[in-house]
């Protein structure tokens, strides 16, 4: 499979697409805002959900938005789910082209979700899972034998995310002890179970919403919310330990984030903010240090701008509410300078670019800056690793050194396996650094391969 991001936007291929309404399932935040999007587009649309009163609101929303959209109440494709249909009278009449689900992040209910449409709708239409989160294999895994199945990540606001992450269904090929590398039909060592062709007309549906995507393999978070995961968790610390929310805004935005991670918390959703940093912890437990002000947050009923409220009000001040929450898990205050606190935020996306890297999830620094750009709004004109090189060697070990001298509690974002660190101090630029620490893990691989090799050689061939 191409890991290469989508570098240019040919005119796509759409009568897949124009045979039947595009299904959306799930009419939450998430949900409504990809409807929107389709609708912005000129494409029909059916959205489903198992509450009539989401389905409501979403009416209500679109005949604001877009008042020349018709719709109408419809009989739902699935069964148990209340359903309108919006368009524009040329969807076409037949069953949906493509299911794209949108529900709860819960790993059993997309499998049984998934179950039952595959059941009903048939091998004919596409099972897309909006997951930001789980494994796209996982979620797929009660319809072995559906060709068509895959991860289609959006993110919000979606209307401004010119992105999406294609993840297909893969599986690991029965392989001898050592061997390496991809046959055809395969990703890495990974065999592809999704269609290729299913592949380039999701491509060409993310080309008609005016998107790029970026393939990455089934790893948690794929790229995105993995890069995302240890700079929210590192405002919400630096907010614990007396940074401002005024001062997250103002580094973030000077580093080249589109405005302050709390607004962007409150914007993706308290609780969909926590369970994608549990995510993190459960795979990466040596990277992150949970900040407990999330728990606090959820506890205290501060959903999120889509629940009445979550952290920031007007001028990224903390809402009332949200400053008793962070007083209350307050710990080792002190004045920070607004260099520190984007040291904080930055370094720990540049380790976790590397190891994406280093572990295959994409296999470009062009794969990272589109996902940065695209999938958050990175703004900066030289880029993500070009602002590194730039901050220089010298200067991100001096900030890493005064960190770890600080306090422990945070520390964890800023470790990285071993000679990545050890190449910023030998004076190599950031670049470089991670070039060589990649390098350094195919290198490994091989030699593990080889150990194997060997060892099954020893044992007659026999695993």
């Amino acid at each position: 499979m191409n890991l290469k991001p989508t570098t240019e936007l040919p005119d796509p291929d759409l009568a897949a697409f124009r045979t039947g309404p595009i299904a959306l399932a799930g009419a939450g935040v998430v949900g409504r805002a990809i409807l929107a999007d389709c609708l912005s587009h000129g494409f029909d649309a059916i959205l489903m959900d198992t509450a009539p009163d989401a389905v409501v609101r979403a009416v209500a929303e679109i005949a604001a938005e877009h008042p020349a959209v018709a719709g109408a109440a419809t009989a739902s494709p699935l069964p148990g789910l209340v359903a309108h249909r919006f368009g524009h009278g040329h969807g076409g009449s037949g069953p949906p082209p493509i299911l794209i689900e949108s529900i709860s992040e819960k790993l059993e209910l997309k499998q049984r979700f998934f179950a039952m449409a595959a059941t009903t709708l048939g091998h004919s239409c596409i099972l897309a899972t909006n997951t930001s989160n789980l494994s796209v294999a996982e979620v797929f895994s009660a319809i072995p034998e559906h060709p068509h199945c895959l991860g289609m990540h959006f993110f919000m606001p979606v209307a401004q995310r010119p992105l999406v992450e294609l993840i297909a269904r893969t599986a690991q090929p029965a392989r001898s002890p050592g061997e390496i590398g991809a046959t055809s039909g395969s990703f890495g060592s990974e065999v592809m179970l999704t269609a290729a062709t299913t592949v380039r007309r999701c491509q060409d549906l993310a080309i008609a919403l005016g998107k790029r995507s970026l393939q990455t393999r089934d790893s948690p978070g794929f790229v995105v919310n993995r890069l995302l995961a240890p700079y929210l968790n590192q405002a919400l610390l630096l907010l614990g330990r007396g940074v401002t929310a005024e001062m997250l805004g103002v580094a973030a935005t000077g580093f080249g984030m589109p405005f302050s991670p709390l607004r962007l918390i409150d914007l993706i959703g308290i609780r969909t903010a926590f369970d994608s940093g549990r995510v993190f912890w459960r795979h990466f437990p040596k990277r992150i240090d949970p900040a407990p002000i999330l728990s606090g947050m959820i506890k205290a009923g501060r959903l999120g701008t889509a629940f009445g409220g979550g952290f920031l009000i007007a001028d990224d001040r903390l809402a009332p509410q949200a400053a008793d929450v962070v007083d209350k898990y307050a710990r080792d205050q002190r004045q920070w300078t607004e260099q520190e606190v984007t040291g904080w935020l930055a370094i720990p996306m540049w380790i976790e670019a590397a190891e994406i890297l280093r572990s295959g999830v994409v296999e470009s620094f062009d794969a990272i800056e589109l996902a940065l750009s695209g999938g958050l709004g990175f703004g900066r004109p030289d880029g993500f690793f070009a602002y590194f090189d730039s901050l220089g060697a010298t200067a991100m070990v001096a900030l890493i050194d005064s960190a770890a001298s600080a306090s422990p509690r945070g520390m964890a974002a800023f470790s990285a396996g071993n000679g990545l660190i050890d190449c910023l101090r030998n004076g190599e630029t950031p670049s470089s650094a991670i070039r060589n620490y990649v390098a350094s893990g195919d290198r490994e691989s091989v030699r593990l391969s080889d150990s194997l090799a060997a060892g099954a050689t020893n044992r007659g061939g026999q695993p």
